[in-house]
C-alpha cells in the first residue's frame, strides 16, 4: 500500500489512525536523531572502565525511542502500510 497516497486520502477509514502514527513516528525519529548526536558528543568524555554518565543515560533513551519507532512501524504494517524508516527519513539528520 502506498502510505503517501493513503495519507492524502482523507476519506479513507484508517486515515486518522495512520496520520497519528506517522506524526508520532516523525516526532520520535527526530528526537532519536537529536539523542544520537548528543550521545556522540557525550562519549568524548568516556574512557575504558569509566563510561560517561550522560552517555549511558542517552544510550538508554536512544534504545527506548528505537523500540517506540519499531512499534509504530509494526502498527503501520498491521494496517497494511509498508514502511521502511530509512526510506522515509534517510540517514540520521
Amino acid at each position: 500500500m502506498d502510505w503517501g497516497a493513503l495519507l492524502k486520502d482523507t476519506q479513507h477509514p484508517s486515515y486518522p489512525t495512520i496520520k497519528k502514527i506517522v506524526a508520532d513516528l516523525q516526532r520520535d525519529y527526530d528526537l532519536w536523531c537529536d539523542k544520537v548526536r548528543a550521545f556522540e558528543f557525550a562519549t568524548v568524555n568516556s574512557v575504558a572502565g569509566a563510561p560517561d554518565a550522560t552517555a549511558e543515560a542517552l544510550q538508554h533513551e536512544i534504545h527506548a525511542l528505537a523500540v517506540d519507532i519499531e512499534s509504530y512501524v509494526a502498527e503501520l504494517n498491521y494496517l497494511g502500510v509498508s514502511v521502511n524508516v530509512q526510506d522515509l527519513f534517510g540517514e540520521i539528520r
